[in-house]
């Protein structure tokens, strides 16, 4: 029987610097680990020529088709989608393609059947979140290329609702798949932790939030806020550790942390290694994630699976992925934020058992079924072609 050939592009994915990037890597390491083990289907994975090891590192053995690092401007990279990508789809004689940064690169046509994953329309629900140009291509392009998909993929019910409503896609049409959590994220003692926490914080206890720096999206400026509160009420050693490269309104964040009495307890990592995530996770003594909106919230479940208590935003799709294992407060509130994490610290039982609560929530989230349900959905768009 013939293999079934799905060709898969990671144009789009911000090279790895993005919670986006995370989910595109995680899905082609599990389908490159499917393959390895008798799967009926062959993959073919786009990526631009200084991303293949970032998307394709030497030890997943799946076939790239390498693409110009020119085309990574975003007129032409939308170029590209729309007349040199379906002649690849055509000459390589693909029965579906998987989009899975769908959020920023569609194509308008194609000749086999596309499945593309759209994470959310955050931009609707954040006002000053981008400029004109991302804007508009968010709010005007991205709901038209949407509704030409044969299938939507996305990671909430949350968001389908939005694709639904922005997109004026058919319900019947989206199937929410949730992310998983690398099994990197666990707990983890603190002798391994401590190298990594003394580099960053200089061995202090810490609460940590893992997010771009961006301004007003990631909200990082009302958690300053409620961390200059935390730290007068509470007289707590804890440091404030904000892990992501800096991004749109970065400097807005800056400005903040350094406005604090508390700026010597506030740290920024910048880009941080990947090596690094997992033990400042374990490490934290918290998890704090007050983002105004996310498709998924990647951050929160990794950290449930670290076996660290969270508090998050009660916003969006965190109700989702969090249940009932987190302190959930309103994201607009500075002195809510405060408070929970006032809650967390103070009462150790309490802190224990989200954590644990937390945890056990994760074991039902996986990459794999992530990656078995999203190729169950491919299987099916490329049977009906046939």
């Amino acid at each position: 029987m013939k293999k079934l050939k799905i060709g898969i592009t990671t144009l789009g994915a911000d090279g790895g610097k993005s919670g986006i990037s995370r989910y595109v890597m995680a899905m082609v390491a599990e389908y490159s680990r499917m393959q390895r083990e008798g799967l009926d289907v062959e993959f073919q994975v786009v990526c631009h020529a200084d991303e293949a090891e970032i998307f394709v590192p030497a030890g997943l053995h799946l076939e790239t088709i390498l693409v110009s690092n020119d085309l990574k401007a975003a007129s032409r990279n939308l170029l590209w989608h729309q007349s040199t990508l379906p002649l690849l789809a055509a000459k390589n004689r693909w029965d579906a393609l998987f989009l899975p940064a769908g959020n920023r690169r569609l194509p308008w046509s194609s000749p086999c059947p596309t499945v593309g994953t759209v994470f959310d329309f955050s931009i609707k629900h954040v006002p000053g979140k981008y400029d004109r140009a991302h804007h508009t291509y968010i709010t005007k392009v991205l709901p038209a290329l949407a509704r030409r998909l044969t299938r939507v993929v996305t990671l909430s019910e949350c968001s389908k609702s939005d694709i639904v409503r922005y997109a004026q896609v058919p319900a019947e049409r989206i199937h929410v798949i949730p992310a998983g959590a690398d099994s990197r994220f666990r707990p983890l003692s603190r002798s391994v932790c401590m190298p990594v926490i003394q580099r960053y914080v200089a061995g202090k206890p810490y609460l940590l939030y893992v997010s771009r720096i961006e301004h007003p999206g990631k909200n990082h400026v009302r958690l300053i806020e409620a961390f200059t509160r935390f730290k007068a009420e509470t007289q707590l050693p804890h440091q404030l550790l904000l892990a992501g490269s800096d991004w749109n309104g970065a400097e807005v964040v800056h400005q903040a942390a350094e406005a604090s009495p508390f700026a010597k307890e506030i740290h920024f990592t910048g880009f941080l290694p990947d090596v690094d995530l997992p033990p400042l996770y374990a490490g934290a003594d918290a998890v704090i994630f007050p983002s105004l909106w996310e498709g998924f919230g990647l951050p929160v479940l990794e950290a449930m699976q670290a076996g660290i208590p969270v508090a998050c935003s009660n916003v969006a799709s965190l109700p989702e992925v969090a249940g009932d294992t987190a302190l959930l407060f309103d994201p607009l509130d500075s002195n809510a934020i405060a408070c929970s994490m006032i809650q967390l610290m103070e009462d150790p039982a309490r802190r224990e058992a989200l954590a644990q609560a937390g945890r056990e929530r994760s074991l039902g989230f996986s990459w794999r079924r992530s990656a078995e349900e999203t190729l169950a959905v491919l299987r099916t768009v490329a049977e009906r072609r046939k």
